[in-house]
């Protein structure tokens, strides 16, 4: 009489995601069952006291982004559902170390050497108790928060490979050593533009993919967008300048590591004179430059508006120089590490002493209001030697799905009293009249990342 035997359990399948594929060869190591159905319940072994010895495929974590050799985490990976929560707030410090190593060098195959989880980027942020840049804060006292002004990325948290020296002392005043020894990644987009980041110190947006993308004048990458055409970018083709696009120039006043001006320069303007107040972007826009054989020029300003480092005349010798050979020796990135609230100084006395300079488009990139750039855009548009022709501003913010076109009414307004007062001839009238409003992303529920193409024109 043959004895009747359980059936046997079918093995899951090798899971093609590898991050789940690294995760599944960990808990092989230590004895954790994965089972392919999703109806598992939690487990103890009253033994070793483990909260959890069998798992579901489904429960794993299975979203993940690749900036190669970086691979980033979702904030919500070790809490994605009750029962790898368990689990993972039950292993020690080495057993986590273990189970990065097997998503490193089993799930992507060692095509990842540095992990990190990441977080979105906070408004605040608290002021380390040794760090120089902020105050001190007593041992009892609440840890003391500021305004995230730089968007550093704060909050993302490296769990494997080597990152460098640590962050401590570096972020506001980095040095070129400093620089060297960081982890930089970089990731190439539409028509292989490249962009160059040191995750620690500054964050990389994926989600700008379509505003890119409209300044290109193309669709965004595969995967990304269905079939609706990308919306029509004013104001970089010859008829609507009235000129030749690489004769005009571009003034980014949050250019970051280069998200949008090397969107410009590849739709080839002549110049992008870019403003940002974190060092660590406009490194990172440096060597993006240098990676896309773009000549680039950091200028520093201190707070008083003053070109530090060099002269004026020095400056403007080494960008005529480069206008003269051209080629790659042009340099056309001017990166002015210094508060945009000096950008209508510093380019006019560059201006001044002989470079030309057409600007005809200003964008005004920051979260979630660009609004205290808006005078100075309207002023670098409106004021510096030009073509007088006018010019575009391309205004970011974070809008009430409800209110956009309220919005656009009010920002129109606003910009157009600025006009009036700014405007040199008076004699002639300007008109402000808005595009486009291209809505870019979620930033939260109810809440649109737009964009606003707002045009200023002679009226006649």
């Amino acid at each position: 009489m043959t004895q009747d035997r359980p059936p046997r359990r079918p093995r899951p399948k090798k899971p093609a995601n590898p991050l789940i594929k690294g995760i599944v060869a960990y808990c092989g190591q230590v004895g954790i069952t994965i089972v392919e159905a999703d109806d598992s319940r939690s487990q103890t072994d009253t033994e070793h006291d483990h909260p959890r010895v069998q798992l579901s495929l489904a429960e794993l974590p299975k979203r993940y982004t690749v900036y190669a050799p970086l691979l980033l985490l979702p904030f919500n990976f070790s809490t994605q559902n009750l029962h790898w929560a368990a689990v993972y707030s039950a292993l020690t410090n080495l057993e986590r170390n273990e189970l990065f190593r097997c998503i490193a060098e089993v799930g992507f195959a060692a095509a990842v050497s540095r992990i990190a989880i990441n977080a979105p980027i906070a408004a605040e942020e608290g002021v380390d108790a040794g760090n120089e840049s902020g105050p001190r804060a007593d041992d009892n006292s609440p840890t003391p928060r500021r305004e995230n002004v730089l968007r550093s990325p704060s909050g993302l948290v490296p769990v494997y490979g080597d990152w460098g020296p640590p962050a401590k002392h570096r972020l506001n005043k980095p040095t070129a050593e400093d620089f060297e020894e960081a982890f930089w990644t970089s990731t190439s987009q539409h028509k292989g533009i490249t962009q160059c980041w040191a995750p620690m110190y500054t964050m990389f947006s994926r989600g700008n993919i379509s505003e890119k993308a409209r300044i290109l004048g193309s669709l965004p990458e595969a995967g990304t967008t269905n079939d609706v055409p990308t919306p029509q970018f004013a104001g970089l083709t010859d008829h609507e300048l009235e000129e030749r696009t690489e004769s005009i120039d571009v003034v980014d006043f949050y250019v970051g590591i280069g998200y949008f001006a090397f969107c410009y320069l590849a739709r080839g303007v002549r110049r992008v004179w870019g403003w940002d107040i974190n060092p660590w972007s406009i490194e990172g826009l440096r060597r993006g430059c240098e990676q896309n054989g773009w000549g680039c020029l950091v200028v520093k300003v201190d707070d008083h508006g003053h070109i530090v480092g060099m002269n004026t005349g020095d400056l403007v010798e080494r960008i005529l120089e480069g206008d003269k050979t051209g080629g790659k020796n042009m340099i056309r990135c001017i990166a002015f590490l210094g508060d945009n609230k000096w950008a209508n100084k510093a380019m006019s006395d560059i201006q001044r002493m002989g470079v030309e300079a057409h600007f005809r488009h200003a964008n005004l990139g920051l979260l979630p209001t660009s609004k205290g750039a808006w005078e100075g855009a309207v002023k670098v548009i409106l004021r510096l030697k030009g073509t007088g022709r006018g010019g575009w501003l391309h205004v970011h913010e974070n809008v009430d799905v409800r209110h956009i076109e309220m919005m656009k009414s009010s920002i129109v307004h606003d910009i157009g009293r600025m006009v009036q007062g700014q405007s040199i001839e008076k004699e002639v009238p300007w008109t402000v009249s808005c595009d486009h409003v291209a809505q870019v992303k979620t930033y939260a529920p109810g809440v649109m990342h737009c964009v606003f193409d707002i045009q200023i024109k002679p009226n006649g």
